[in-house]
């Protein structure tokens, strides 16, 4: 069973979402609320196709698939199980990610009460790094953009699979941009 999901800034997690359709395929989202039935596949192939529609309409969307079998996301099709194929056998195992840091810098600042501050990577030092490239790269942050707030960010897996699928997404954009 797949289950198409949306990154959802706000809540800083993927979301269960429904789709609209028209006679071309998937054409919208909202997030599901209690008691929808949420975008739910038993055909890789089909839920991929859907999760293609909105990604291409929504180019600022980050739409994955959850094998909810195996708890992995999918962010293209290369590595879904083939069609018949046995789940267990067709899904490598997990990848252990490294302890990765990114810059970010406060947009916001908010009291604890109303959800803390609230931060965004900072251009041109979004790459995973050591701490230590971390500290010597927040130090250089802080001193050409004083005018800033800046912290070093320890990576969570989710936080790491949004920022490669902006990457990718970003590329792409590129890409067309010179075609």
């Amino acid at each position: 069973m797949y289950r198409v999901q949306v990154w959802d800034d706000d809540a800083n997690r993927y979301v269960d979402v429904v789709l609209s359709f028209d006679r071309w395929g998937a054409v919208g989202f909202r997030h599901a609320q209690f008691g929808d039935t949420p975008a739910e596949y038993d055909d890789p192939e089909e839920a991929w196709r859907d999760a293609v529609d909105l990604q291409e309409r929504f180019g600022n969307a980050i739409v994955t698939l959850l094998d909810m079998s195996t708890g992995e996301r999918h962010f293209d099709e290369c590595n879904l199980p083939e069609i018949g194929a046995n789940i267990s056998e067709a899904s490598a195992a997990p990848e252990i990610w490294t302890d990765d840091w990114i810059i970010q810098r406060a947009v916001r600042k908010r009291p604890m009460s109303a959800g803390g501050d609230v931060y965004e990577p900072w251009s041109g030092y979004t790459h995973p790094m050591t701490r230590d490239q971390a500290v010597k790269a927040l130090e250089e942050c802080e001193e050409r953009w004083p005018e800033h707030e800046f912290r070093a960010h320890r990576l969570r897996l989710e936080e790491k699979v949004a920022a490669d699928a902006i990457d990718r997404a970003r590329r792409f954009v590129r890409s067309r941009k010179h075609d």
